[in-house]
């Protein structure tokens, strides 16, 4: 970002909640199995006009986790070809996004040579996709800037001649790029090719200049930006268990021409450790190859972090975890990734990089209609799926499997109390899964987004930014519910706000609070009771705010009345107040300081 644009990173050292939340039990008092079928009917059965009484009680004094500048983040897929024009800017700034990851999604990130502006082609019989010169990174730090920050994700996939894996020279030639200074003169080094990545100075001088008369090949990069870019968080590839190690679904069709349309299988992650392969749904070829394994990349992990904090020690390294898998798992997509990347790398590593894909069709009547239970309150065992739930929503359920695996791990892989923190570099739900309720996925976007920072995610990156699943903003740029419930969210919590304490007297109320930094207050009620509306009592520790401030209004009622967020005033505001949340709604309060 810009030198003279206010920030607020993550640092090391910082007394973030980190892994301590994974070993807490899930919130209880949830019913399971035909219970919640159960208690499901019953609900229906009352009068849309009764209401549910309940107790929320905040402590502003216990704090849990600081809103930095790279907290609430973006990422568009490498096919999105109005990403960040000037209309999609000012939604996403609207909604609060403060950070975009980069180079995007769709496994571009292994395919693309920042300091060429070139994509490899890692097939013998396929096309390599496309990827717009716009969208690349040096055309992209005008929107870094206007956001506020960014998480880079390095090529670990392939060389710059398409010859074999990437280069931590590469990576560091990067760093020095966004964040060195013209004067200076260290070395990178050469790269296992032989070539020669010249100093810092070189690649941050091209930064500070104006392109040429004549092209020598480097104007690209040359964008007239004298100041650092000052970039914080970088992680070495994306996703690097997709690159074929545990196997890959045959289907028809080239990666080339994936749009995320329905019925296209997910982009892969190339991978040239192993070689080239002949097209882009082959890379099942490698499948259990070590050269493309979770030690070689931990060992390759430890070789970028050195070369790229030699170029700029305060930067903060990042290597990908996976989500251990269940028994039934075809593929066992995920054994031992993370033991034997931590056990090679554990101690080059800051933070650990993950993605949470949620939503699965309903057990019964259409497959295209996502299961609200299941997003909510209570997720399907993935192992017994008609008949078994857990006590916790599926996001909630995936991010403790994935704890207790690090947290087993750490002990056995890290150095003396290093348990590196946890940035969640895609954030996303099942493409093409209606709702019969809408209003799913802005609860679901505002309560996951606070619940992971609250516990310690340095980035919550939201993905993506177009699509035509009802998630975001879809291709004419029109707001869907998920985008609402980031925004609605963001009336709450910005850059600089601490997340605090906060508990609800129900399972079906979520509840977040948040002390504001200008001094104020902000909450966040969710009812998720679909059939009646919820009086909240609510009691605040210490209360030193207004008596009058604004409250904010999404959900079902909001959305079948076709609006958008609704606004208006509420009074009488003190240490206890009283609020009525619609049914299947969410209701942001925010309350001065007191004057």
């Amino acid at each position: 970002m810009s030198a003279n644009r206010k920030t607020l990173c993550p640092q090391r050292g910082l007394a973030l909640n980190q892994l301590a939340p994974y070993a807490s039990l899930p919130r209880c008092g949830h019913l399971v199995g035909l219970l919640v079928a159960l208690a499901s009917i019953l609900s229906f059965s009352l009068s849309a006009a009764a209401q549910l009484k309940t107790k929320v009680t905040v402590d502003p004094s216990q704090a849990k986790a600081v809103v930095y500048t790279t907290s609430f983040g973006i990422v568009a897929e490498r096919w999105d070809k109005v990403a960040y024009d000037e209309a999609t800017m000012k939604l996403l700034e609207d909604a609060g996004i403060t950070n975009l990851r980069l180079p995007g999604g769709g496994g571009v990130d292994a395919l693309y040579h920042w300091s060429t502006g070139t994509i490899i082609n890692p097939y013998t019989d396929d096309r390599a996709p496309a990827f717009p010169k716009e969208r690349m990174f040096p055309a992209a730090v005008p929107t870094i800037d206007q956001l506020g920050s960014a998480l880079v994700t390095v090529n670990y996939g392939t060389n710059p001649d398409g010859s074999g894996g990437g280069e931590p020279a590469e990576a560091a030639a990067w760093v020095a790029y966004a964040n060195g200074s013209p004067s200076s003169t260290q070395a990178i080094g050469k790269d296992s090719k032989g070539n020669d990545w010249k100093t810092v100075g070189f690649w941050a001088s091209l930064r500070a200049a104006t392109p040429l008369a004549t092209d020598d090949g480097y104007n690209q990069l040359r964008i007239g930006h004298p100041a650092p870019i000052g970039i914080p968080l970088w992680t070495i590839g994306s996703d690097p268990w997709n690159n074929g190690f545990y196997g890959q679904a045959r289907t028809v069709g080239s990666d080339a021409d994936n749009e995320g349309k329905y019925g296209q299988s997910p982009p892969p992650e190339p991978d040239l450790h192993a070689g080239k392969v002949p097209g882009s749904k082959e890379w099942g070829r490698h499948q259990g190859n070590e050269r493309v394994g979770p030690a070689t990349y931990g060992a390759a992990v430890v070789e970028f972090s050195k070369a790229m904090k030699a170029v700029d020690p305060n930067v903060m390294i990042g290597a990908y975890v996976i989500k251990p898998p269940f028994t039934s798992d075809q593929y066992q997509t995920g054994r031992k990734w993370n033991s034997q990347m931590l056990k090679a790398a554990c101690g080059s590593v800051d933070f650990v990089a993950t993605s949470f894909w949620e939503g699965r069709s309903r057990l019964h009547g259409a497959t295209d209609v996502v299961d609200e239970q299941d997003l909510l309150s209570s997720a399907v065992d993935p192992v017994d799926p008609s008949r078994s739930r857990f006590p916790q929503n599926a996001l909630d359920y995936d991010f403790s499997q994935l704890g207790h695996d690090l947290l087993d791990n750490y002990k056995k892989y890290c150095p003396p109390n290093h348990r590196p923190p946890l940035a969640v570099t895609g954030l996303g739900l099942g493409s093409w899964l209606n709702a019969d309720n809408p209003a799913v996925y802005a609860m679901f976007a505002a309560h996951s987004l606070a619940t992971l920072i609250e516990k310690g995610a340095y980035t919550v990156e939201w993905e993506p930014v177009h699509a035509l699943s009802p998630s975001f903003l879809d291709y004419k740029n029109q707001p869907q519910p998920g985008y609402y419930g980031i925004k609605l969210l963001h009336q709450i919590a910005q850059t600089g706000d601490t997340f605090v304490d906060a508990n609800s007297g129900t399972d079906t109320l979520l509840v977040h609070a948040v002390k504001r930094r200008n001094g104020g207050f902000g909450l966040l009620l969710i009812n998720e009771d679909l059939s009646r509306d919820m009086n909240v009592a609510v009691s605040v520790n210490g209360y030193n705010y207004a008596t009058k401030g604004l409250r904010y209004d999404y959900g079902k009622s909001t959305i079948e009345a076709g609006k958008g967020i609704t606004e208006a005033p509420i009074e009488n505001l003190g240490p206890t107040f009283t609020v009525q949340v619609p049914r299947y709604s969410m209701t942001a309060i925010v309350i001065p300081k007191a004057e």
